[in-house]
C-alpha cells in the first residue's frame, strides 16, 4: 500500500500545475481527482496518531493564522504533523508585526530560520499570494479574506465525491446562506462546476454577489425550493464580522426562509446536507438536521485533515522534484 501511495503522489504532483495551493481557480479535474485519491488512501488507512508517515519529514511548516480558527487551524497542524513535519504557530499579536514590522519584513525573518512550508489565513484578499511572491517557501490559503478557501472547497467536493462514488457529473449542488461574504462559496463554485456538478444558489438579494451570474449558478429563492432541484445543499454561515447594517432581516426571519429544519429535511430523502462549519444551530441548520443521516458535517472534518494531508504530499514532492 505504500508503494501505492508513493504512485499516487508522484502522478499527481506531475500533473499539478503551481508549486502552491493558493486558489481554486485554474484546478483541473485530473489535479482535483488526483488529490481526492490520495486523500482516499488517508481517510481509510486512518488519520489519527498512531497513522504517521514520513512524507514532510524534515520540513518545518510555519502555521500562521491571522485570523481566529479551530477547524481549519487543528487539520491543518494535525495534517502536517501526521505527514512527519515540524510545525510552528505564528502569532501576529505575539509577533512583530504588533510593533509595526511589515508583513514581508515578518516572512523574511522567519525564512531565514529555515521555513519551508507556510499555511495562511488572512483577512485580506490576496495577501497569501503576496507572500508566495516574496518567498521560495511552499504556499497553501487557509483563507484570505472573502477571497478563496481552496481546500474547505476541496474537503467539501471530496466529501461528495466519496458519497456518491466518484460520480459528480450532473450532480446538482446548491449553496446556500451568506454567499455574499463567503470565501468557501467562491472555492466550491468553482470546483463543483470543474468537476460537471450543476450548481445553485439561494440567499436574500444582498447576500449575493453582483456578479452571480457568472458564476453559472441558478438562483432559488428558498432553502425548500433550492433542495427540491438539489442532490446536495451546503449550507453558510451569516459572518456577521463582514457585514455593514441592513443586509438581511432578523435570525428567525432568515431562518424561516433559509434554513433546514428537521420537518423540512423529513420531506427530502435524497438530499445530503453539508455546512463548513462554525454552525449557528437554528438559523442557518437546526440541531436535529445536522445529527440526521443525510448529513455529512462529521464527516466533512474527517475529511479536511485527509485533503490537507494529500494536498501537502502533493506539493512537498513537486518542490522536491
Amino acid at each position: 500500500m505504500a508503494n501505492n501511495l508513493d504512485e499516487m503522489i508522484r502522478h499527481a504532483a506531475e500533473i499539478y500545475r503551481s508549486r502552491h495551493l493558493l486558489t481554486a481557480e485554474g484546478l483541473g479535474a485530473e489535479e482535483i481527482v488526483s488529490i481526492f485519491k490520495i486523500a482516499e488512501y488517508f481517510v481509510e488507512q486512518g488519520i489519527n496518531g498512531r497513522k504517521r508517515h514520513d512524507i514532510l519529514r524534515g520540513m518545518t511548516v510555519i502555521s500562521a493564522f491571522f485570523e481566529t480558527s479551530t477547524r481549519t487551524k487543528i487539520s491543518f497542524d494535525l495534517a502536517a504533523r501526521r505527514l512527519g513535519a515540524d510545525v510552528t504557530a505564528f502569532q501576529a499579536t505575539a509577533s512583530s508585526l504588533a510593533k509595526g514590522e511589515s508583513l514581508l519584513d515578518t516572512l523574511a525573518t522567519i525564512n531565514a530560520m529555515g521555513a519551508d512550508m507556510w499555511v495562511v489565513r488572512h483577512s485580506q484578499s490576496g495577501a497569501v499570494e503576496l507572500m508566495s511572491r516574496n518567498s521560495d517557501c511552499i504556499f497553501l490559503n487557509a483563507g484570505d479574506g472573502r477571497h478563496q478557501h481552496p481546500t474547505q472547497g476541496l474537503l467539501d467536493c471530496f466529501t461528495l465525491w466519496r458519497r456518491w462514488k466518484g460520480e459528480m457529473s450532473g450532480k446538482r449542488v446548491c449553496i446556500i446562506g451568506d454567499i455574499e461574504h463567503s470565501r468557501v462559496a467562491r472555492s466550491n463554485f468553482l470546483l463543483l462546476q470543474t468537476l460537471g456538478c450543476e450548481t445553485g444558489m439561494a440567499a436574500p438579494g444582498t447576500l449575493i454577489p453582483h456578479s452571480w451570474p457568472i458564476l453559472g449558478a441558478r438562483r432559488f429563492l428558498s432553502s425548500k425550493e433550492a433542495c427540491e432541484w438539489a442532490d446536495a445543499a451546503i449550507f453558510l454561515r451569516l459572518q456577521k464580522e463582514r457585514m455593514e447594517g441592513g443586509l438581511l432581516p432578523a435570525n428567525d426571519g432568515f431562518a424561516k426562509r433559509y434554513g433546514m429544519t428537521c420537518s423540512l429535511l423529513q420531506k427530502l430523502p435524497h438530499l445530503t446536507i453539508l455546512h463548513p462549519g462554525p454552525v449557528n444551530y437554528g438559523v442557518e441548520i437546526d440541531a436535529e438536521s445536522a445529527a440526521d443521516k443525510r448529513s455529512v458535517i462529521r464527516e466533512q472534518v474527517t475529511n479536511g485533515v485527509a485533503v490537507r494531508m494529500a494536498v501537502m504530499s502533493v506539493l512537498a514532492q513537486k518542490q522536491r522534484h
